[in-house]
């Protein structure tokens, strides 16, 4: 390395004590300790490392917000925070344009800030100390803004992840230890241009582990291993695997754990939340709403009135390769076109490689097959050899476990004609707007710099803006729906020049659709039909409009299609698992992503190319509904007995027996299954929150609360029904932390709707009202009147009943509901409406 070798660091540090500031007396490097490290000594006095075990980060806004700096710095603190045996952690705490400060307890990392460097310094770290215990309080890193730092460095560049990296550690009381180890780790005080040192050696593991160890005691009884978790990911990509704590405590000893994110929305998930004795809890994190970046968290511990913590870190990588479609055109027999450029965006050293794929020979090569992100390719065609004609090709680059496409098209032409991009358009409008959906149309000339050319349309319902000028040009085609029925609509758009091979066309295809809507109110939950009601993650639901669907449609298979008949849903930006659609009801699972949301978010519907007006939803981390038997979200429920039979008036719920209750909207799992995915049977996907069944007011003894398997988006909660019950069909209600489902009974008489549904004022009715669990001993209740009723056994139970003008005395709506001569104790049944109109 010679003269290139450069200084890492120099630390200075002054002593606070009480409020006032004095500056300490020169930093001695300890003797070296077992593992190859040292820590920093005050003097006579060693380092004692910084209380609370963390540091609160922030970056330079002006320089490390946004950039190639950016994830790198907080890769380098989640690979401290992730050490094995150590407690310590770094969190991410924002931006910040303000100057560092030795006094405000956080560290602050800065490009320049003033600070004074020496000669060959590349950055420096400022520690604080408080009291004669030698405690670090505060840390501050400056970079030294005349080195050429790079996070991909060259020869002549030094690495900035290296760098960070060994101040990262000086900020928490690891000295350099060039004594200690014959070859240089990341506290090695020098490095070379180019060198890189991005993953911790033994030394430096064994040194945050000595300043910051994993109490053995637990805290007084309860202890969780590893202290410290850490996660990579890319984003939007696959989330990461889950991992497991293991919790220590006495046989016997309850314990609870609670969980607490500094950044981002709800995406660290932990269960179960309880315990008894030793046990293991499941960490899983949803990625699927996060943006790349870094994320922390931690997993609390409480038994016995004591806690401890377990810290979990979340690198997630955002990757992009832009733009996504290249074209080309190119005279046959001349030079090839100019080449242009791909850049792959995304964290400082994730691996990418590309593959090349043509039609119509070896016309495409890209500059590099693979490297490192971040990286700017060029993109070669050549159209020697080629007759004339269009080529198509793909570029796929395969990054972190994603792959993202490029498209390539390149047209060879002869010399002097008329190029126009492309000869077909498809457009598309709901009918009545008067608001013109446009495409482009691009003009150009073989080998002629300018040739004028004029365009015209044979329809009235499409314009060409502009409708003349000079090649190369590009012009809009334009049509209004208006007055047009719905249908399809064809016209084309002549270009004409003096261009040997004109006059060219432009097909155009226009479809009017009627208009595409979501009912007010059309967002409810699939089992309850409650209007207003919040939305969960994962819960299935029913959106009610019109022209949602071209047609009616079921999915027939998992992974839940996003897109069925033309219908697509977004619910928060993320497109909704479809399991039916039809023109006027679409029942879907919401995304899993909507239990990072609090209080409201956008739903927007689609058929093909027409979009309804956005709706507003209101978004709750649970929204518990219960099905029921029939389509109304009302009555009899869901429910069977241990065998799977269906609890009805016939086979009653029994005390003491285990019996299921099917809803959705339960909530986040203790696992990530992913949006349309059926639930595993094993393991079994957990309620991550707290469910309580309600039996006739009782609490019910859960076994088993969770997603049911084999299913997208449906629940289940298994309890014991108590020992002693009031009614024989007794009233159902799950809670979920609080939130109370629809009230739905174990096999009561349940009613779906009346025959006719509208009867005239004054004179006497005949109705039928159709349900089931229905018996010869029901009556009808039309206000407070019992009226007998004749009793039928068919496709659903029925009952007709006479209904005396007396109680039909005006214009309005009219309750009825059903309730057993036999047994007056019972509930009655749930309510149908029957329209009363004028006389």
């Amino acid at each position: 390395m010679g003269t290139q070798l450069r200084t890492l660091a120099l630390i200075l540090v002054s002593a606070i004590v009480a409020a006032a500031a004095d500056t300490g007396s020169a930093v001695d490097q300890a003797a070296c300790k077992p593992g190859g490290f040292t820590v920093i000594n005050f003097g006579s006095t060693e380092a004692t490392g910084k209380a609370g075990n963390s540091f609160s980060v922030f970056f330079d806004s002006a320089n490390f917000q946004g950039n190639n700096f950016d994830p790198v710095l907080r890769t380098d603190m989640s690979t401290w925070s992730g050490v094995s045996g150590s407690t310590w952690h770094y969190d991410f705490s924002g931006y910040t344009a303000a100057k560092a400060s030795s006094s405000d307890g956080v560290m602050t990392l800065v490009n320049g800030g003033g600070f004074p460097f020496p000669a060959g310094v590349l950055a420096t770290t400022v520690i604080s100390t408080r009291g004669s215990a030698a405690q670090i309080f505060d840390s501050d890193t400056f970079f030294n803004p005349s080195v050429s730092f790079s996070t991909s460095p060259g020869l002549n560049d030094f690495d900035f992840q290296s760098v960070a990296l060994h101040e990262m550690g000086h900020g928490f009381g690891l000295h350099h230890n060039d004594a200690c180890n014959p070859t240089p780790t990341v506290m090695h005080s020098t490095i070379s241009p180019g060198e890189q040192r991005r993953t911790l050696f033994t030394a430096e593991t064994a040194g945050v582990s000595y300043l910051y160890p994993v109490s053995t005691g637990g805290g007084g009884g309860v202890t969780i291993a590893p202290a410290s978790l850490v996660f990579n990911a890319v984003a939007g990509g696959a989330p990461p695997a889950s991992q497991t704590l293991a919790v220590t405590v006495a046989a016997g000893t309850a314990w609870s754990a609670s969980v607490s994110t500094s950044t981002g929305p709800d995406w660290l998930l932990a269960g179960p939340k309880s315990g008894t004795g030793p046990g293991q809890i499941t960490v899983t994190l949803m990625t699927g709403a996060l943006a790349g970046g870094f994320y922390s968290g931690r997993i609390t511990v409480s038994a016995g009135g004591v806690s401890t913590d377990a810290f979990v870190s979340l690198s997630l990588t955002s990757v992009s390769v832009n733009p996504a479609a290249l074209s080309f055109s190119g005279v046959a027999g001349d030079p090839a076109p100019f080449p242009q450029n791909v850049t792959l965006n995304g964290a400082a050293g994730v691996p990418w490689s590309a593959t090349v794929s043509t039609v119509g020979g070896n016309w495409l090569q890209l500059s590099a097959p693979s490297g490192n992100l971040p990286a700017f390719l060029s993109v070669f065609v050549t159209t020697a050899g080629l007759a004339p004609g269009l080529y198509t090709g793909q570029i796929s680059f395969g990054l972190g476990g994603l792959v993202r496409t490029v498209s390539v098209q390149l047209t060879v032409i002869v010399n002097g004609q008329l190029v126009v991009d492309p000869a077909r358009v498809s457009l598309s409008s709901a009918a009545g707007s008067a608001i013109p959906v446009c495409a482009p149309v691009s003009i150009q000339v073989a080998g002629t710099t300018a040739l004028d050319w004029s365009a015209t349309s044979s329809a009235p319902w499409l314009a060409v803006q502009p409708g003349s000028g000079h090649a190369p040009a590009s012009i809009g085609l334009c049509a209004t729906a208006g007055s047009l029925t719905s249908g399809t609509y064809a016209s084309t758009v002549l270009i004409t020049s003096a261009a040997p091979n004109s006059p060219q066309s432009v097909a155009v295809s226009f479809t009017v659709v009627p208009p595409v809507a979501v009912s007010d109110g059309g967002v409810v939950s699939a089992a309850s039909l409650t209007q207003g009601q919040s939305i969960a993650g994962g819960e299935i639901l029913s959106v009610f409009g019109v022209n949602l669907a071209s047609q009616t449609a079921s999915a027939t298979k998992f992974p839940l299609p996003t897109e069925l008949a033309n219908c697509r849903i977004l619910i928060g930006g993320v497109a909704a698992a479809l399991i039916y659609v039809s023109p006027n009801q679409v029942n879907l699972v919401a995304p899993s992503s909507l239990s990072s949301f609090v209080g409201s978010t956008t739903l927007n519907a689609f058929n093909g190319g027409v979009a309804a007006p956005a709706a507003r939803v209101s978004v709750a981390q649970q929204a518990p509904g219960i099905f029921g038997l029939l389509s109304n979200g009302a009555g009899a429920g869901a429910i069977t007995h241990n065998d799977g039979s269906v609890i009805s008036r016939s086979s009653p719920v029994r005390p003491g027996e285990p019996i299921s209750v099917y809803l959705t909207g339960i909530g986040p799992l203790d696992r990530n299954i992913g949006d349309g995915n059926p639930a595993p049977s094993a393991p079994l996907a957990n309620a991550f929150s707290k469910v309580r069944l309600l039996i006739d007011g009782q609490e019910a003894a859960v076994l088993f609360a969770g997603a049911a398997p084999g299913f997208s988006g449906l629940d289940v909660v298994v309890a014991t029904v108590p020992g002693l019950l009031s009614q024989r069909f007794p009233q159902i209600v799950v809670e979920v932390q609080g939130v109370a489902s629809n009230q739905i009974t174990a096999g009561g008489p349940s009613l779906l709707n009346v025959s006719p549904a509208a009867v005239k004022a004054g004179s006497d009715a005949t109705v039928t009202l159709r349900g089931i669990n229905l018996a010869p001993s029901d009556a009808v209740v039309v206000g407070g009147t019992t009226l007998p009723a004749v009793y039928a056994q068919a496709d659903l139970q029925t009952l007709q009943v006479t209904i005396p003008g007396r109680l039909l005395p005006s214009a309005g709506s009219l309750p009825l509901k059903v309730v057993d001569t036999s047994a007056p104790l019972e509930s009655p049944s749930n309510s149908v409406v029957l329209t009363v109109s004028g006389p």
